[in-house]
């Protein structure tokens, strides 16, 4: 026996004309199967907005961290400060996004830390 022959053996198992029939499905099982399948479409969106989220929480906070160790190893001066200090800031909007249980207001958290983190980060490149 060789390859070609088990793989030709594979579609004769059905019968002939297997291909062209399908199934009866009634009314209420197809209802159920497009219901079940709206469910998981809704749960994967769901899963991939709250990582998404919280990637961008983990990335803001990332940036605070960075911008507190260069204050503590002293590379801050007088005129990058401000700049420290708003990405800082953008670390603890960032953080909040976790203590926020409304989707609206947790968006609107997260937008915040986002720009403050642009900001700061921009305003800490350009005065170096």
């Amino acid at each position: 026996m060789t390859v070609v022959d088990i793989f030709c053996g594979m579609g004769r198992g059905r019968g002939a004309g297997s291909r062209n029939r399908r199934r009866q499905v009634s009314e209420q099982e197809r209802a159920a199967a497009v219901e079940d399948y709206r469910e998981s479409v809704g749960r994967l969106q769901h899963t991939a907005y709250r990582n998404m989220r919280q990637t961008v929480a983990y990335a803001t906070i990332f940036v605070a961290v960075i911008a507190t160790w260069m204050l503590l190893i002293g590379q801050a001066t007088p005129a990058t400060f401000p700049w420290y200090a708003v990405a800082i800031l953008s670390g603890a909007f960032g953080l909040a996004t976790y203590f926020v249980r409304q989707s609206r207001p947790r968006l609107y958290v997260l937008a915040v830390a986002v720009v403050l983190a642009v900001v700061g980060v921009t305003g800490m490149f350009l005065t170096n």
